[in-house]
């Protein structure tokens, strides 16, 4: 008996790898994640299977703002109902794509976080102390867009380093509201939260590092505070971008304007009311109708990269957010391909549709072209501020050329050492034709490229 129930299970564990192998795509690459990863996995798998736990379980926009309020002691106000249409959509593409179980736990982590900052930031805007802030004005902010992997990081941390700037830190997008009376044991126990989170990012992923720099006390991008209307972040990204594209209509002005409230309370917070706030997110190239709503007076600085170039890098970064959540044990890199040259048009065209509409005539611009942002980064961000009319004084000089010398340092040492590889890739490996891919964005090419 023992002996035909073994040899079952072993013909059901070969059936099963003929299968796979079979079905498996001609561009289907097994997820680049850790061995400690692909561990957890396996041992979570049952749990996963059978949905032991809640995190397993197919995500649920009630069942979890019913956790959230409990997890913030009873608070239940959630604000405008804007975000419901945009989260439920994206919780049905969560259930029926193939997440893993750590993909799994870690969208219902990300969907639980965001609701939870969404309770407490309305909360705490309730405060007879903290509502005034509210009646300050945001003051021509900047921001930075453009497609992901044209530079758009890069030149963000550069401008954030003017004295007379602020920038957002990625502990205070991901939680505004205060945990702590004091503020330097706030800021600390928020920073080693945060920064606890991204070390298991990248015990999963630690390829990812090398493309996108993250840290819990560095300039990050609005995502992290918009993904508490607009849930388009590592967990969801691949498939927001992807049929039956419903992320592409979302109609987003509500979210800025919640965004607004923020960048209203983090002012409040440091008194600072003066500093141009920096900000930057490479969603925004296709939201900026919707952007102006939010921030009528914003200056936009667009970051252009050659459409190959873009395209490529961009295709090797959702690849790589689909690494940590995929669960299907193979990623089609042809599906990635061609969802993110359909994702890359459709940005640029609808970028290049409101710059030329008369609803964008309020909005002050800039263009910056990667090449120079990378071949001279200090000349690049001086010309950008004389085209501005922002004053380029000798202190924030000085800490670009000391920033960018340490940097160069630093890839340079990566290089030498191997420790950690720098970002590679080419098109070809996701089906794209290099011609096809430069035909689609010509004219884009022709228009800004001068």
């Amino acid at each position: 008996m023992d002996e035909t129930y073994a040899t079952a299970i072993v013909g059901l564990v070969i059936g099963y790898y003929v299968i796979k192998i079979a079905t498996k795509p001609k561009f289907g690459v097994p997820p680049r994640i850790s061995w400690k990863a692909r561990l957890g996995n396996l041992l979570l798998s049952p749990l996963a299977y059978f949905q032991i736990s809640p995190v397993f379980k197919p995500l649920s926009l009630k069942s979890l703002k019913k956790a959230a309020t409990k997890m913030t002691k009873g608070l239940t106000d959630f604000g405008d109902t804007w975000y419901e249409t945009p989260y439920t959509q994206t919780m049905e593409m969560v259930n029926t794509s193939t997440y893993s179980p750590i993909g799994k736990a870690a969208a219902n982590d990300f969907f639980l976080r965001r609701l939870i900052a969404r309770l407490r930031l309305i909360d705490h805007l309730k405060s007879p102390s903290i509502s005034p802030c509210l009646q300050k004005p945001v003051n021509k902010p900047l921001f930075v867009v453009g497609l992901p992997r044209t530079g758009t990081t890069f030149l963000h941390r550069l401008l954030s380093l003017d004295p007379s700037a602020r920038s957002p830190r990625t502990y205070e997008l991901f939680d505004p509201v205060p945990r702590h009376p004091d503020p330097s044991k706030d800021k600390k126990s928020r920073i080693k939260f945060v920064q606890s989170a991204i070390d298991k990012l990248l015990l999963c992923v630690p390829h990812f590092s090398g493309i996108h720099e993250v840290g819990a006390d560095l300039p990050e991008e609005c995502m992290m505070s918009l993904g508490c209307d607009i849930p388009m972040l590592f967990a969801t990204f691949h498939v927001l971008i992807s049929p039956p594209y419903l992320s592409f209509d979302w109609k987003s002005g509500q979210a800025y304007k919640n965004y607004k409230k923020v960048l209203q309370l983090l002012q409040h917070q440091e008194k600072s009311y003066d500093k141009r706030w920096t900000l930057k997110c490479p969603v925004h190239l296709g939201l900026l109708p919707f952007l102006s709503e939010g921030f009528p007076d914003a200056t936009v600085v667009w970051t252009h990269r050659e459409p190959k170039q873009a395209i490529g890098s961009l295709c090797s970064f959702v690849r790589a957010t689909q690494d940590m959540h995929e669960g299907s044990g193979y990623i089609d890199l042809e599906k990635v391909g061609a969802d993110v040259n359909n994702f890359g048009n459709l940005w640029i065209k609808r970028a290049d549709d409101f710059l030329k509409s008369p609803e964008s005539k309020g909005h002050k611009r800039g263009n910056v072209m990667y090449t120079e942002l990378i071949k001279n980064p200090v000349e690049t961000v001086k010309k950008l501020y004389g085209d501005l009319g922002y004053e380029f004084t000798p202190e924030y000089e000085k800490l670009l050329k000391e920033y960018v010398e340490e940097n160069n340092r630093e890839r340079e040492a990566l290089k030498k050492s191997g420790a950690k590889k720098l970002h590679s890739y080419e098109l070809k490996d996701f089906n794209l034709d290099e011609e096809k891919v430069a035909e689609g964005l010509a004219w884009y090419k022709e228009k800004y490229f001068k």
